[in-house]
């Protein structure tokens, strides 16, 4: 169903915001749990649709999902079955991590292939690589994957690119299996979540600084496992340029030191000042925003892919100009004609970098939400341009985001969800 966002722009943020569950977190960590023979309790879980798909995904295969607030409990006992229903892993890149569980406890199953968020090329096939180390037999065709176990072998594997979601598929499947190595990982706060929650469930795993080795795979349970899902970093991220783009001062709930590595020294060149209240409280304030020359966006813990998005809209109220790369997705910019559109002045260079001249005052248009983070980002222009702003689609951007409009408000935006 087509929702909208309705914002009347020109408001200054300003307020307690809590950061929201990570959402990449959450993800691994769900399916993850199906590994337990024992119920898991997971907390601090971002009610967003991506999350509610993936639960809806493993109600189907007959889990039993408890979900109260932020609060989930999960019994994997009851899972019977792999047939995951095609509408919903068709809307979710995540439902990939349930292979992984589902691959070796069936020996044979055949799904959709997963979607997502078109921001590039995003093959699976380093994915299929990390079957095929642990001897499974995988073909994609008509896009459907079948993946059937023939060779049961200690797997190593090596990531030509280090792929967050492949890294947690890998530490899942391995995990399941009984060990494993992989080479190149990804190190995102979210792979590092996974492993600790492994590491609860019996697993042991080696962090070297070029590989992960899982020596032993899970255990029996005991009792039930809780465990926390950490902060989300692109959402503090996100809510942090709100913040300067409106010239006002937010205090961010729940955010840890660690979560602000990839973020927080790339934003105070921008000109935001942070400051610590605590060890879970950050204070972000806005002001004169300049633009640096460049902002490169990489893997852990160089600045994030998931924020590139945002920091176009703060460039466009920056004085000066500030050139911006994505080196990982070639559609990441592909939105910016709509800020073009709204009165800002950017030029795409080339499928992965834009040059953004500033400052230029927004005017709020009638817009569509594209993907996830384009979509937040538009929420944000739309927060610091004159007049009303339109975001037709919302429901993109609520796949990734809490309550976006009710949690916006709250902080002094003017904003509806309709």
């Amino acid at each position: 169903m087509n929702q909208k966002f309705v914002i009347a722009g020109r408001r200054v943020l300003k307020g307690d915001y809590p950061v929201q569950g990570n959402k990449n977190a959450a993800l691994p960590l769900i399916a993850a749990a199906l590994l337990a023979d024992n119920e898991v309790i997971l907390k601090n879980i971002p009610r967003i649709s991506d999350v509610q798909n993936l639960v809806r995904m493993i109600e189907h295969i007959g889990v039993e999902v408890e979900w109260d607030k932020t609060t989930m409990r999960l019994d994997p006992r009851s899972l019977s079955s792999a047939d995951l229903p095609d509408h919903l892993v068709e809307s979710l890149r995540g439902a990939v991590l349930l292979l992984s569980v589902l691959g070796p406890r069936f020996r044979h199953l055949n799904s959709a292939v997963p979607g997502g968020c078109p921001i590039g090329r995003r093959s699976f096939s380093m994915h299929w690589e990390v079957f095929q180390a642990a001897g499974f037999e995988v073909v994609e065709e008509f896009g459907r994957i079948n993946l059937e176990w023939l060779e049961e072998k200690v797997p190593e594997v090596f990531l030509e690119e280090s792929s967050v979601t492949a890294t947690e598929n890998a530490l899942i499947l391995f995990a399941g299996l009984g060990g494993g190595l992989i080479g190149n990982p990804a190190r995102e706060p979210h792979v590092v979540s996974l492993i600790e929650f492994l590491r609860l469930l019996g697993c042991e795993i080696e962090t070297h600084p070029l590989y992960f080795r899982v020596t032993r795979g899970v255990q029996p349970q005991a009792a039930p496992i809780e465990f926390e899902t950490p902060p989300d970093f692109i959402d503090a991220g996100t809510i942090a340029i709100a913040t300067a783009v409106t010239g006002g001062t937010v205090r961010l709930h729940g955010i840890r030191e660690l979560d602000l590595i990839g973020f927080q020294k790339t934003l105070a060149r921008f000109g935001l000042a942070f400051s610590r209240e605590g060890d879970d409280v950050l204070q972000v304030s806005g002001g004169l925003v300049t633009n640096p020359n460049v902002v490169t966006a990489g893997p852990w813990p160089s600045f994030p892919t998931d924020l590139v998005s945002l920091v176009i809209v703060l460039s466009t109220q920056g004085a000066g100009t500030c050139l911006i790369h994505d080196w990982m997705y070639e559609a990441r910019m592909f939105f910016v004609d709509k800020l073009v559109r709204m009165g800002a002045r950017i030029t795409i260079c080339d499928p992965h970098r834009v040059l953004v001249e500033g400052p230029h005052r927004l005017r709020g248009i009638r817009l569509e939400s594209p993907d996830i983070r384009a979509g937040m980002a538009l929420v944000v222009a739309g927060l610091c341009a004159d007049g009303t702003t339109t975001i037709e689609h919302a429901e993109v951007i609520l796949r990734g985001y809490e309550a976006v409009a009710e949690r916006l408000t709250a902080i002094g935006a003017a904003m509806s969800q309709q």
